[in-house]
């Protein structure tokens, strides 16, 4: 069997009529997102299924969501195919569902926190006062320096997501964001996008968010791990359980070191990646980072094709 690296998307990914499939197919499937809904008391199934799609995208109903699609394909991948993974690891949200799929949350606790994540990420920034764009082609050190001399105290901006050699988001005060725009227009970046998020994620102003969610963190207690998972701050694989709650506190502030995450995982001798979860974001973020197969899995033929693919 090869080295299996297993990663979960993150927010984003969503869309309405995810998971439908392997619930009409599989009664254990059915039963996980029955437990979603009686945990957060409200129909998480109903807005996977049909939406409206601005509600699903609402970042306290789009977390707990694509955990459970993701884990709901997870199980189904894991029954059908029985792996092994020798590391897992997601994108920001995405290393939530890591962390249930190496045996450290319960599923209730998962659903329940990343619904209270999306929750305190929302209430930490008056709405319009921050954001995020992407950077196409950045020049990463021009944009570090002339984040740093923008910033200031209530008025920042600064990398929030390294995910690739080609693609980088800053995350801070809208204005802030705008002026590095303007200062780097022509030799900093070959494209910028304005992110369609509701705040500034990743960045000094959820630091308030983190202290409650720390809060959350530290009334649950967490099993060893099944397999290590690879930790957004540094992206360097943790196999202790005790160090959950402070590297999730400092996620929600800090950057998302996706390529150095993926990077290090080939350096442990991973031989094909499988991104399970809907739609394929780290699927074709990983092309521009190894060379290492990504496989994507989300509906039954992708399982049967991981299946023959690693057979």
């Amino acid at each position: 069997m090869k080295k299996i690296g297993v990663v979960f998307p993150g927010q984003g990914s969503q869309y309405v009529g995810m998971g439908k499939e392997l619930y009409d197919r599989f009664g254990y499937v059915r039963e996980l997102f029955g437990s979603a809904d009686k945990a957060l008391d409200f129909s998480l199934s109903g807005l996977c299924f049909n939406g409206p799609a601005d509600v699903l995208g609402k970042t306290f109903n789009t977390q707990p969501a694509v955990l459970l699609v993701s884990h709901a394909v997870w199980t189904v991948l894991n029954r059908e195919v029985k792996l092994t993974p020798s590391v897992f690891a997601g994108h920001s949200l995405g290393e939530y569902t890591a962390l249930l799929a190496a045996g450290v949350f319960s599923f209730d606790d998962a659903i329940r926190l990343t619904r209270k994540r999306g929750l305190l990420m929302e209430e930490a920034c008056p709405a319009g006062l921050g954001g995020m764009v992407a950077l196409i082609g950045p020049v990463r050190e021009k944009v570090e320096e002339v984040c740093r001399s923008v910033s200031r105290e209530g008025y920042v901006a600064h990398p929030a997501n390294l995910n690739s050699p080609d693609q980088l988001v800053l995350s801070g005060t809208t204005e802030a964001l705008k002026e590095v725009v303007e200062r780097l227009k022509g030799q900093g970046y070959k494209k910028a996008v304005f992110l369609n998020v509701s705040g500034p994620f990743h960045s000094v102003l959820m630091k308030p968010a983190a202290a409650a969610l720390k809060e959350e963190l530290g009334r649950l207690s967490f099993p060893p791990m099944s397999a290590p998972v690879v930790p957004n701050v540094d992206g360097v694989p943790n196999r202790e359980s005790g160090r959950v709650v402070d590297l999730l506190f400092r996620q929600m502030f800090s950057p998302v070191l996706w390529e150095q995450s993926v990077r290090n995982m080939c350096g442990e001798g991973i031989e094909v990646f499988l991104e399970v979860g809907p739609q394929k974001v780290l699927t074709n973020m990983m092309k521009r980072i190894t060379d290492i197969p990504c496989l994507h899995v989300e509906t039954m033929e992708e399982i049967e094709a991981v299946r023959g693919a690693l057979s």
